[in-house]
Formats: structure tokens, sequence, C-alpha cells
């Protein structure tokens, strides 16, 4: 508020000042010395203010005085929303003095306050803070807000500042809560209330009064959705019962093609694949010739693939042969398996022979050629189930080719794999386990011979 300036003012002056302000008597006064006299122009910003001097109002502004005895006078300005200013004016003789005064708008702090402190205040849209709030120097006129806190009901409040007094509201808000107690089943489902999570169920918690939408979620089962009211001071139950999706199921077998039947139906054979299928617990079983039958218990989950691959034990047994040299006849229980081949470019070594899917128990090997030495041989194996038996290396002696020397002798027996028709050199076996070295020079004739015994 602008200072107020006092001055005291000499009383003879006030007297002569008052005098002259005052209307006339009726009975004519006697002339007096105007000589020492002057006036004043009286105005205001906005005009239409109260004048007042020496405690007497002489009107509104803007307003020129009679002659007054030169002096100092104070002048008041007063007028609704505004507040008084005071002009100190010095009066000359024989002149018109101007006295303008700008006049301050009047305003008003207002404090906002709530039961319980706190809450949240808005004006225009504006947030101004939380209560208790401080409005200082509101202008005179009306105003509005709001009071909101949450777990109360929101308060729309109205005030009108008419002068420069400080006014305070107190607003007392209502409790809007209630109790929301929810559950689903199954439980443990994420909870959403009005797009906020708040964990899983079971829940019990305060919410406030009004409607509410519930979202529950779990995997495995379709989104459970709902718009509840929530009273205040009262509690609201909800139980969800949640609808479970299907899975798919898909089973595959090593070896493949195996008989499938779940929970006792025939589905064919592997590879097996359904979609859509109920949740829960399926009796699996596999079957296929030589291998044992595989039975399982598979769980499908509500909305989740279940993808099992089995593998069957076989029931089978094998024998793994080594048959040296090259050539050799190979029976199973008296049935032609395969001939010997040479492993790579050896002339004494073969390949391995693996006879496989035997039933379990003992069999007789025969290895043959008419051509060997001996030429004939048998060898009992026992096979256990689902084994690989290894047979010890079978050999046998097999000439296959004849040289003539250039002095007349000729041998049967075997080239070694040293032997290449470029070397000079090379060594002959002419029986198991005797090897003789000749050159070239002492051979006149090199003969490959036919060991080749039919089946």
């Amino acid at each position: 508020m602008m200072k107020r300036l006092i001055l005291s003012v000499v009383c003879s002056v006030c007297a002569a000042a008052a005098l002259v302000l005052l209307p006339s008597c009726e009975k004519k006064a006697p002339e007096k010395d105007t000589s020492d006299y002057g006036s004043m122009n009286i105005t205001s910003e906005p005009s239409g203010a109260e004048v007042s001097i020496l405690g007497k109002v002489i009107g509104a502004t803007p307003r020129v005085t009679n002659p007054v005895p030169s002096a100092m006078y104070i002048v008041k300005f007063s007028m609704d929303g505004y507040e008084p200013a005071w002009l100190p004016v010095t009066v000359t003789p024989g002149r018109q003095v101007e006295a303008h005064a700008v006049l301050v708008p009047e305003n008003a702090t207002v404090i906002i306050d709530s039961e319980p402190t706190g809450a949240h205040v808005q004006m225009n849209g504006k947030d101004i803070g939380d209560t208790p709030v401080l409005l200082p120097d509101l202008a005179l006129g009306s105003y509005s807000a709001s009071v909101q806190m949450q777990g109360y009901t929101r308060r729309d409040i109205s005030w009108k500042v008419q002068n420069g007094r400080p006014i305070l509201i107190n607003v007392p808000l209502m409790n809007n809560i209630g109790t929301l107690l929810l559950d689903s089943t199954p439980e443990a489902a994420e909870i959403e209330i009005d797009g906020q999570s708040y964990g899983t169920t079971p829940f019990k918690d305060f919410l406030e009064q009004g409607q509410h939408k519930i979202r529950l979620s779990k995997n495995g089962y379709k989104p459970f959705e709902k718009i509840v009211t929530v009273n205040r001071d009262e509690t609201t139950e909800l139980n969800a019962q949640m609808e479970m999706l299907p899975g798919s199921l898909s089973i595959e077998s090593v070896p493949t093609g195996a008989a499938l039947f779940i929970n006792g139906i025939d589905y064919g054979v592997t590879p097996y694949k359904r979609d859509v299928i109920e949740a829960g617990d399926y009796t699996v079983r596999l079957s296929k010739d030589g291998y044992d039958t595989l039975e399982q218990t598979v769980t499908v989950h509500p909305g989740e693939p279940m993808n099992r691959t089995f593998t069957l034990d076989s029931n089978l047994g094998s024998i793994i042969l080594s048959v040296n040299p090259p050539g050799m006849n190979i029976y199973l229980d008296g049935k032609f398996i395969c001939r010997t081949e040479p492993e790579g470019k050896s002339r004494d070594i073969s390949k391995r022979v693996t006879i496989r899917n035997l039933t379990s128990g003992e069999h007789m090997i025969m290895v043959s050629n008419k051509h060997a030495k001996p030429d004939v041989q048998n060898i009992k194996v026992t096979v256990g189930k689902g084994k690989t038996e290894q047979v010890s290396e079978i050999k046998a002696w097999l000439p296959d080719t004849t040289i003539i020397l250039k002095n007349g002798s000729k041998y049967t027996g075997r080239l070694t794999d040293k032997y290449s028709d470029d070397a000079k050199k090379f060594s002959f076996r002419q029986s198991a386990g005797i090897t003789t070295e000749y050159s070239r020079d002492e051979v006149r004739e090199i003969i490959q011979l036919n060991i080749i015994d039919g089946e």
C-alpha cells in the first residue's frame, strides 16, 4: 500500500481554510482582503474520487476550489476499490495550483486451507500449490478454485474480494474412499486398475469412490476386463474366473514313423502336430518294430506350445566284423551278407562290415572262399538287446597272384601293398608269414588270379 504521508498543518491555517471551504452564512460577512489567496485544481486518475481537506468533504474530482489563503494543505482522495491517497498542496497567492493523484487499486491477501491440509489447489486450470496456499495482492473481484486430494471428494470454491482486508478460506474435504477386494481363479494374475499396475491377485486396498476399470492378465489365460463401482465406506468384492487358453502339441520320434497313441487313441505315426488342444496331462505311447515301446505323460500348459521329441530305444543288436583279406564271403545264419572289399588301395585290409537289426540271442557267422585257406570259418556270436558286438579280426590266406620268373620258377601268393607297376623291386608273399623280394629283371610275367567265389 502506498505510504501515507501525513503532515501537520498550523491550526491557524486550518481554521482559515475551514472558513473558506464551508458554505457562507445567510448573514453577509464583511469583505475580506483576498490578495493573499489562491485556488486548487484537484484531479485524479481515475476521476470521481471523493476529495477531503481538513476532514471536510468538498466534492469529487475533478474540482476547482474556491479561493483559499496561501498555505500548505493536505488533500485526501478516497474511492471504492482503491487505496486512500494523501497529497500535500501548497497554495500561492493569486495562482491556481494543480493537485493530481494517481490512485492505486486496492488489493487483498487470500489464504486457502483445507481439512485435512495438503490438498492440491487449481485456479483457471493452473496449479498454484498445496494447502495452505497464500494468494497475495488479489485485485477486487470474483474468483474461483478447485481443491482436491486423493481419497477425498473434489471441492469447488468461489469468493469475492471487496476490499483490502485479508480473507481466510477453509475448505473441509469429505472422505471418498472405499475398499476393493479382488481375487482370481487361478491366482497370481497381474492386476491393472485404471491403467496402473497393482501387483497380483489376491488384492485388497482402498480406492476412491466411483467406477474403475479392472484388467487381469496371466500367461495361458484370456485377459479379464470389467468395470467395477467402488462406494464410499463400502467393500466391493470381485472374483474373476479367467478363461484358459488352448495349447498346442507336437510329437516327433527318433526314428520317425513310430505308431502314436494319445490317451489310448490311435493318432497315426510320427511326426504329429495339433495346433489347438486343451491344456492338461496326456499319456503318449510310441511303438515301432525293433524298438521298445515308450510311454510317457506330457503336460500341455495353457496358451503355450508343447514340442517333444522322443528317442526310442532299439531292442535289436548289431555285429561289427573285421574280415581280411578282401574277397571273403560273409554269411549270417546261412544268409549271404556281403563280400569283403579293400580299404582304400590296400591288398590285405578290408573295410569293416556292420550287420544291424539283429534280434537278441546267438547268431552264426560264416566266412568262406573256396580259394582261401581255410576255405570256411564259423564264428558264434551272442547279441544282446540294443547292443553292438565287436568280433575279433578274422583272417584267411587267399592267394590272388601268380608270378613266373625268367628261370622258369612259378609261385602263387599275394603282392604286398608296396607293389606298384613301375617299381624296380617289389615284395611277394608266397605264404602266410613268408615274403620274398624280387627285381623286375627276374620276373617274366605277373598274373592276377580270379579269386571270386560265388554265393
